[in-house]
């Protein structure tokens, strides 16, 4: 898998670096310190998994940053990260499409598990945000209620990234195949599988497509 984070402290990239690399120990992790260098490693050629900016880095030009970021790669996770964030600037970044909010006073743990959840095709929203005042409660509840939303298809726990990975799977697809289909890296699409295993019960491809096909054939 691959990720670029740009921060202009190096540290907060060299921390970030070593979580990554705890979800995915072959995890690269390309770095930058200002936006234009970030836009630069954007056009610089090759398929990203995952976008980290820094709120506050220099070029940002407020959420300009986020909206160039998800311009240049549209189908990639874009996060953004920052101590010193406002709640209607971490709002105004998720209702701009980005993948969650991460702030810097999390702890190694709450990092590593949100940035597993938005690399399984999820939305992070920090926890302050959704226990704040009613107004920020109810601005998030659309992402809270969609993550949490129930269906009786054993394909509910899937999130839309999932169910993509997996109806290409069932039209026989590799794992590059996959990923090329969703501009994301062979790793990437095969991390989505795994996520997809676990949440469907099942241990390999075939199994997976089983039921893939059964519950196609039960809504028909």
């Amino acid at each position: 898998m691959r990720a670029l984070v740009a921060d202009d402290h190096p540290l907060v990239v060299d921390a970030l670096t070593l979580y990554l690399r705890e979800i995915d120990p072959g995890f690269e992790v390309l770095g930058a310190l200002d936006m234009p260098g970030a836009l630069a490693q954007l056009s610089a050629g090759g398929s990203f998994d995952l976008i980290l900016l820094n709120f506050h880095m220099p070029g940002m030009d407020g959420l300009e940053g986020l909206r160039q970021a998800r311009d240049a790669c549209p189908e990639i996770p874009v996060v953004m990260i920052g101590g010193s964030a406002r709640p209607q600037d971490m709002l105004g970044a998720l209702d701009r499409g980005a993948a969650g909010v991460i702030p810097k006073d999390y702890s190694r743990i709450a990092t590593i598990k949100a940035l597993e959840l938005i690399l399984a095709g999820e939305r992070h929203v920090p926890a302050r945000l959704l226990g704040g005042p009613s107004g920020l409660r109810e601005t998030c509840a659309p992402y809270a209620i969609e993550e949490q939303a129930k269906r009786n298809s054993p394909l509910a726990a899937l999130n839309a990234r999932e169910r993509e990975v997996l109806a290409l799977l069932s039209e026989g697809l590799s794992n590059a195949g996959i990923g090329q289909a969703l501009a994301m890296t062979a790793n990437g699409a095969n991390h989505h599988l795994k996520n997809i295993y676990r949440k469907l019960g099942v241990r390999k491809r075939t199994q997976a497509m089983a039921v893939y096909f059964e519950d196609h054939r039960r809504s028909a």
